[in-house]
């Protein structure tokens, strides 16, 4: 594929199944269908980037040609900041909404939908008097309902379940609820409450595409829980009948995704593009493999070797939070994506091969990417050649030793093909396109577990802060590293002096945190550092150039700027 054909990939849910979700969409539809399960919440659930929206489209695509299904989609992040009986309202308006305009539905939803009406406009009066933006008084005869209008919610669960039993032609509502674990903790319940209170009756059933551990969270720091974890293990087993996880991609579904992904991208009849991948489902369902292999039949379109060869080049290096995610995998191609297309404009003519190998550098192992970066350009082809040579060799080969400044986890990386130190001389241009864009990627795309324990992490309590250090300080380097860039660039939105804090102490748990910790604080926070800021950056190594920058700004308040100054003329004289 040329690089002017590169392009990239959006994020949106996809109805094409490249993943091999088929099986997880049978067994919703069948517990949906079940009779057994009435009503039934299913728990969809991945980790970040999982593929849970796409899911969710699949399903619908599946359901939506049987007439006797009702699909409603919901997405409760799109007014995530609305108060929380108004989150539940919206949620059940689109219910009652959905059935009204079902052909053939019969049944008095405007009679429920008017319930609902009354309950939003009743809150929002209410926090308009409290706001003294309405007089109470001139409100009363306005706004009074008639006299067999109901005005809350009081048995509405019990009207709701007559309408679905009397309804005909209608075997179940199936109702996909998006992105929930994206939402507040107030609007994740209320969300809950709806589905439980309101609306879990026969006929109905629900979808919740969601991470548990942080719905689970969201329930501990609503307002109603009191904070306890047993209370979530509770209210969610009150709600789910049935956790669903979806696959986590193992290293051939990546490489497979990778190279139809890639497929995807040659402009080819989107026909024989999505014959293809039905091809790539029916192997994966009889589970031969590879499962991009033939023999193909003539109206399905093969695979182009250079795609084939790229997706293994990508699969075999990539770290397993990015090729298990489909959204890191997707982020990954664009970046890279964006590093060639700039670099060819710039006059970088490399192999499509070689540009991916440094970018697989600098996602994997940015501290070594940045000393390749800064080695002058005269020595990068001794420093490939030493890099490589010693990547090929024996473990227990004393000959080859690793080059100073270079990662030990990067030996595999330097083994595999093609070989840079034959393009040494070329690669500058695409050097200086890429260190342009490291600083800002470093931080992006943590895993699951690496979100899980940043609110921790800037936490006021200082045990808090310690066990969650503990546990960030076994993750994989590069991980440590984006998460160290993350809290840096945080560092102007919550308490700077912990944010510093927490960083500073992840970086002096690997050698070569050091320089990742000192460049996010000159490119993020250099002008909001306190006091307190400056002792932490004085105790990472590597602080004097950080430390003269603050002292030469004019810009930086005078006792950061003198702090910094005491603390550079300490380390000069060997006394920190």
């Amino acid at each position: 594929m040329p690089a002017e054909k590169l392009r990239l990939w959006d994020d949106n849910p996809t109805d094409v199944d490249m993943l091999g979700f088929g099986h997880v969409v049978e067994s919703v539809v069948s517990a949906a269908s079940s009779p057994d399960l009435d009503p039934v919440t299913v728990a969809l659930q991945s980790s970040w980037g999982g593929g849970k929206s796409s899911a969710l489209k699949l399903i619908a695509k599946q359901l939506e040609d049987q007439n006797d299904f009702v699909v409603v989609r919901c997405d409760p992040w799109e007014y995530d900041d609305l108060p929380k009986a108004e989150v539940r309202a919206l949620l059940i308006s689109q219910v009652l909404q959905k059935l009204t305009t079902k052909k053939g539905f019969v049944g008095d939803t405007k009679r429920l939908l008017k319930r609902i009406q009354w309950v939003k406009a009743g809150a929002t009066l209410t926090n308009m008097v409290l706001a003294r933006a309405l007089d109470a008084k001139d409100l009363i005869e306005a706004f009074s309902p008639g006299a067999d209008e109901p005005t809350s919610m009081a048995g509405f669960r019990d009207e709701f379940e007559a309408l679905m039993r009397d309804a005909t032609g209608i075997r179940k509502v199936m109702v996909l609820v998006d992105d929930l674990d994206r939402c507040s903790p107030d609007s994740v319940v209320a969300i809950l409450e709806a589905i439980k209170v309101f609306l879990s009756v026969p006929k109905m059933a629900f979808v919740l595409a969601a991470e548990e551990a942080l719905i689970r969270f969201a329930i501990e720091r609503s307002t109603n829980s009191g904070a306890r974890n047993t209370y979530s293990d509770r209210y969610l087993e009150k709600i789910v009948q049935l956790p669903i996880r979806l696959p986590t991609l193992s290293r051939d579904d990546a490489e497979t995704y990778i190279a139809l992904l890639l497929a995807h991208r040659r402009d080819e009849d989107p026909a024989r593009t999505q014959a293809l991948v039905d091809h790539v489902s029916q192997r994966r369902s009889e589970g031969k493999k590879p499962y991009l292999s033939g023999p193909y039949e003539d109206h399905v379109q093969k695979p182009h070797p250079e795609d084939l060869a790229l997706a293994a080049q990508i699969a075999r290096v990539l770290s397993i939070d990015t090729w298990s995610s489909p959204r890191a995998i997707k982020r990954f191609l664009n970046a890279w994506g964006v590093r060639v297309s700039i670099a060819g404009d710039r006059g970088a003519s490399l192999d499509l091969g070689v540009m991916l190998k440094l970018y697989l550098l600098e996602d994997r192992f940015p501290t070594s990417f940045a000393m390749l970066v800064e080695t002058p350009p005269e020595q990068r082809g001794s420093l490939l050649d030493d890099w490589e040579a010693w990547g090929r060799s024996e473990l227990n080969d004393s000959t080859y030793t690793r080059p100073e400044g270079v990662d030990d986890e990067t030996r595999a990386w330097a083994s595999a093909d093609p070989r840079l130190a034959s393009v040494a001389g070329r690669i500058d241009a695409y050097l200086t396109v890429a260190a342009t864009f490291t600083s800002a990627s470093a931080g992006e795309g943590l895993s699951t577990d690496a979100l899980a324990l940043m609110d921790d992490l800037l936490a006021i309590s200082d045990t808090a802060r310690r066990t969650a250090l503990e546990d960030v300080g076994v993750l994989p380097v590069e991980e440590r590293n984006a998460v160290i860039v993350r809290l840096i660039q945080r560092a102007g939105a919550v308490d700077t002096n912990i944010a510093v804090s927490s960083a500073a102490e992840l970086a002096k748990s690997d050698p070569g945190l050091a320089a990742v910790f000192h460049r996010a604080v000159k490119e993020h926070a250099l002008r909001l550092l306190t006091p307190s800021a400056v002792v932490d950056i004085a105790s990472v190594p590597g602080a004097r150039d950080t430390l003269a920058l603050l002292i030469n700004d004019a810009n930086i308040e005078d006792d950061v700027r003198n702090l910094a100054g005491e603390e550079l003329r300490s380390l000069d004289n060997g006394q920190s």
